[in-house]
């Protein structure tokens, strides 16, 4: 279903900016409705996102840089099988 690699991320970054929009627009209504506990709550929705786009944004300009080769993209597979989850608090 993908072409390449970059495909892929290209495509996961398209829905993070989807998920920005509804969070966005969710926090519009919540603004509009004075609901300052939705507000509150969806604040770090807002902040996770922003986080989101900008990793997936990196990872683009990553396999631009190295063009689909074989190392490059070995390198940036095993960084990101090595990444850890981490709770938010």
């Amino acid at each position: 279903e993908f072409s390449s690699a970059l495909n892929v991320f290209e495509e996961a970054l398209e829905h993070e900016r989807y998920i920005t929009k509804s969070i966005n627009d969710l926090m519009d209504i919540a603004i509009k409705e004075n609901d300052h506990s939705v507000r509150s709550f969806l604040e770090w929705y807002v902040d996770e996102q922003v986080e989101e786009e900008a990793t997936m944004s990196k990872i683009i300009a990553r396999l631009k840089l190295i063009n689909g080769e074989g190392l490059g993209l070995l390198t940036i597979d095993n960084e990101l099988s090595a990444r850890k989850f981490v709770p938010a608090e």
